[in-house]
């Protein structure tokens, strides 16, 4: 054990810079704690009857999936994860100027191919291959969660089946969700109708949607019949929706703020999205109109989680009290929610681990999000980067670093070119209504291509120039 402990010391003096990241991650979550909350997306105050659970599984793999997952869940994610690998590049030029001298920029300009296909091949990581997330746990007795915000590849950017959809509901809590393809539903329906006649496994309950492209995004919700919304005016598709007995809410607003809050609510829509995806309204200025207006003419707030299919996590849910859920019929699951919907009986809660608004400057945001990160870190994930920290540092990375400069762009590569043809093959069923499934194919296709041949001209230029590295 002593001895043990000594080659702990040992590495620790000889790895300064390990010592002082482990210390940092220490300092900062046992200084300026925060634990990730429930809140209350109007009153911002923490919900009592909801936790957050993490698999032992997720604990031990912390520093592999900790931060991808931190920034699934933020509010602008590419871009603030397009800044992170900006501030990285520059970060390692600095860091080879200090080794090197002047001479550094020729190594540096070598690893953009390293650089990009890393950046590229997590992101694909990030979006398509599952992580295990952190899941919501519902402790009350009789209150249910439901989305109302959701598409599937029968939407023009939505990249998974109705069935993989369900997964993910069930994944992250919900009860029930309203599957809101753009402007058409026979597919939605066609679905509630298989879930009804148990041809479909009846957990989470799905209810028919539409997601209107009006004047300003609306999700229609509660439908009965055929719709199709391409090009119609508001007035006729509110009016449409009304006499289904559905309801209209209208989807983040607050992003573009097209048209005024009273023009909607004049046009006769029913509520608000106070939430999308992972983003409470925004300013705080449009957070309290949005509020006001609700609360002035009766109208509901809406959560929507708006999931196409972009990664394992989830940032909101709306919440009903629905006594004996589980022995309610199907028809009679959608009708208790739409009529807690509107009696304006819900809540909307969201997941809190960071500032809940944007950042004023996003080229900041790297740093911001590390501190927040470490802070909202239990015992056992701390443990798990110490862990992992003190393993890594026994091991002895005896390649040169002019073969990671190669591999990492070919390998990248050739992972994403896999996955695009994995893309452009779901993309045939639903052609007819699905663009991104084959965008993401074609643009994959080509980034990968891209990174195998400059991994490869990166080899030829390294065994012909000996200097460059």
């Amino acid at each position: 054990m002593n001895k043990l402990l000594l080659q702990l010391k040992q590495k620790c003096v000889a790895n300064p810079v390990l010592t002082i990241f482990m210390s940092m991650i220490v300092g900062i979550n046992f200084i300026f704690h925060r634990p990730i909350q429930i809140i209350n997306a109007v009153s911002l105050k923490i919900e009592n009857d909801y936790s957050i659970h993490l698999s032992v599984f997720r604990e031990l793999l912390e520093p592999i999936v900790g931060i991808p997952l931190f920034y699934l869940r933020a509010g602008e994610p590419v871009e603030e994860y397009i800044v992170l690998w900006i501030w990285i590049f520059l970060s390692f030029g600095l860091y080879l100027f200090l080794k090197k001298g002047f001479s550094f920029y020729k190594k540096w300009l070598l690893s953009i191919p390293a650089i990009i296909g890393l950046a590229y091949f997590i992101l694909v990581w990030m979006i398509f291959w599952p992580i295990p997330s952190n899941k919501i746990i519902n402790q009350s007795d009789s209150k249910i969660l439901f989305n109302t915000h959701a598409h599937s590849y029968f939407s023009h950017d939505g990249l998974i089946t109705p069935e993989e959809q369900m997964e993910w509901h069930t994944m992250n809590g919900f009860d029930a969700f309203f599957l809101t393809e753009h402007n058409h539903n026979p597919n939605t329906l066609d679905l509630v109708k298989q879930q009804r006649n148990r041809q479909l496994k009846q957990s989470p309950h799905i209810m028919a949607g539409i997601e209107f492209s009006g004047s300003n995004h609306m999700v229609l919700l509660g439908l009965t019949d055929s719709l199709i919304t391409f090009g119609k005016k508001d007035s006729v598709i509110i009016a449409e929706v009304h006499r289904q007995g559905g309801i209209v809410g209208v989807a983040h607003w607050f992003d573009g703020q097209n048209k005024t809050i009273q023009h909607y609510i004049d046009s006769g829509v029913n509520g608000f999205e106070i939430v999308n995806k992972n983003q409470l309204a925004f300013p705080n200025k449009i957070h309290n109109d949005i509020i006001n207006a609700c609360n002035n003419n009766n109208l509901f707030f809406l959560g929507g989680a708006d999931y196409h299919g972009y990664g394992p996590t989830c940032g909101t849910w709306n919440v009903l009290d629905i006594p004996n859920w589980d022995l309610l019929n199907h028809e009679r699951k959608t009708e208790e929610i739409l009529i807690g919907l509107k009696k304006r009986d819900n809540e909307v809660i969201v997941y809190s681990d960071r500032d809940t608004m944007p950042f004023d400057n996003i080229w900041i945001s790297p740093l911001i999000n590390i501190i927040n990160y470490f802070r909202g870190l239990n015992i056992f994930q701390i443990l798990s980067w110490i862990g992992w920290g003190i393993v890594l540092s026994f091991i002895r990375f005896r390649k040169k670093s002019k073969y990671i400069l190669h591999w990492i762009p070919i390998i990248s590569g050739t992972v994403i070119v896999m996955k695009a043809r994995i893309l452009i093959e779901k993309s045939i069923p639903v052609v007819q209504h699905n663009d991104v499934l084959l965008e993401f194919g074609d643009l994959f296709t080509l980034v990968g291509i891209g990174l195998i041949v400059s991994g490869i001209s990166v080899w030829l230029l390294t065994k012909r120039f000996k200097s460059l590295v």
